[in-house]
């Protein structure tokens, strides 16, 4: 179908004066609350007094679904709907044809554009809210959308849609990845006296790195354990053993021991090594002086630079020289261990110890493969702030779903923008079928 739309617009400009904002505005507001929303009405309304004229004449072309074996149809009534969109409320009065031979009715247009029996909404809407609250709390959300959009959604309408859909999905088709990456963050989540569920929730986020550098996203969980989220990736990577080749992680205890079965070898991460040091001096009532210092030695330690060659291409000597350093370094380590426990500090001389054995992981790990591996989780910190920020700053009384289900959202937004873009080109059948063309505005 092919129609060419002429506008009529009354504009009554004041010959004593008028701003140009004031005039934006107001042709700003007429599209929004009408404009917009009525040429999308008035093309369906075009398009669907053709569909029907064309089934009554039998017509080639598209059919909706046979009400039986010689289905004849006739005019029968009007069905009026109304949609929520992003360019105002659309309302349209489709044609309801009925089977002379049956006796069955059917509306055509909403079987051509695949809308759903109880559907009050566009998905290309749903895209909007569920961006946005990602963003920013649901009730701001809704705020924003009727004032800068013109579209009244309210925070628990938008709830629901983003809670309903399927946009969070995350495919990892089984992948094997180099390095995985695992780290949790607080939030303040619903409390529920009656299973005595405090409101000090956690989400937890594994995402792994394959040798190409592409990002896998595994997932993001709220209320299950460590071990039940290894086993989660076990799933995704069924038959191979193991998921990744190397952990990089904070060096949690529970999630060491949970994803223990997930990776080849663990690696520390340096940074959260050197951070959690002072943490630990300061529980033995060490001055900041003291700990400063001792940061700073810990960090001139671990601070081993690997060839940016592969191993085929690095020269024995090389490798003896790397060995010869690693040994230093862990050398020196055990004299910070016994310094720290000589001056009292015996939780820091604890803490240093239970870290030693991975700390130079990815050390091994290179002289092995020939892979160098991170030995911090900055890109899952990263990832990790941009969760924080929704879940602790923005919102609270979370659910465990909810929480979990917008740590999902962000992911694929930021990590997998293809897969993002993908789902909402299948959700609001992109296919390039609609053309529009604007010639511009003449005076009559």
């Amino acid at each position: 179908m092919q129609k060419t739309l002429s506008l009529e617009l009354v504009a009554c400009l004041s010959e004593n004066g008028f701003s140009l904002d004031e005039l934006v505005i107001g042709v700003k507001d007429l599209f929004e609350q009408e404009g917009m929303a009525g040429v999308v009405g008035l093309l369906l309304s075009l398009f669907d007094e053709e569909l029907a004229l064309r089934l009554i004449l039998g017509g080639g072309g598209w059919r909706p679904k046979a009400c039986c074996s010689e289905p004849k149809l006739v005019l029968h009534s009007r069905d009026t709907r109304r949609f929520r969109t992003s360019v105002g409320e659309v309302r349209i009065a489709s044609r309801r044809l009925r089977c002379v031979r049956c006796g069955k009715s059917v509306v055509p247009l909403r079987e051509f554009l695949g809308i759903r029996k109880y559907q009050s909404k566009t998905a290309e809407l749903e895209r909007v809210v569920a961006e946005v609250v990602s963003e920013q709390s649901y009730r701001r959300t809704s705020r924003h959308l009727d004032l800068v959009g013109e579209i009244p959604v309210p925070k628990s309408t938008a709830h629901r849609w983003v809670m309903e859909s399927n946009c969070d999905e995350l495919k990892t088709d089984g992948k094997v990845v180099d390095v995985l990456f695992a780290d949790g963050t607080g939030y303040k989540r619903r409390p529920d006296p009656s299973t005595g569920q405090n409101n000090r929730g956690e989400v937890r986020v594994a995402l792994g790195v394959t040798s190409d550098g592409t990002v896998v996203p595994f997932g993001a969980w709220s209320g299950k354990s460590w071990e039940e989220i290894g086993q989660a990736i076990r799933k995704n990577t069924i038959d191979i053993e193991p998921a990744a080749k190397l952990l990089v992680s904070d060096g949690e205890a529970a999630l060491a021991e949970g994803l223990a079965h997930v990776a080849n070898a663990q690696q520390r991460s340096h940074w959260h090594a050197v951070h959690y040091l002072d943490h630990a001096m300061w529980r033995d009532k060490a001055t900041k002086s003291e700990r400063r210092t001792m940061q700073a030695r810990l960090a001139g330690i671990l601070g081993i630079e690997l060839p940016a060659e592969d191993l085929k291409q690095v020269r024995e000597e090389d490798k003896a020289r790397i060995e010869h350093r690693t040994q230093q370094a862990e050398d020196k380590i055990d004299e910070l261990i016994a310094e720290l426990s000589g001056k009292g500090y015996g939780e820091a001389a604890a803490y240093v110890r239970n870290a030693k054995d991975r700390l130079f992981t990815y050390v091994r790990f290179w002289l092995a493969t020939g892979l160098i591996s991170p030995r911090a989780s900055s890109m899952i910190e990263r990832m990790m702030r941009e969760i924080g920020r929704r879940l602790k700053r923005i919102a609270f009384g979370w659910s465990q779903r909810g929480a979990a289900k917008m740590a999902r959202i962000i992911i694929k937004r930021i990590t997998t923008a293809g897969e993002w873009e993908a789902y909402w080109s299948d959700r609001l059948r992109i296919t390039g079928n609609v053309v529009l063309i604007y010639r511009g505005v003449k005076v009559a």
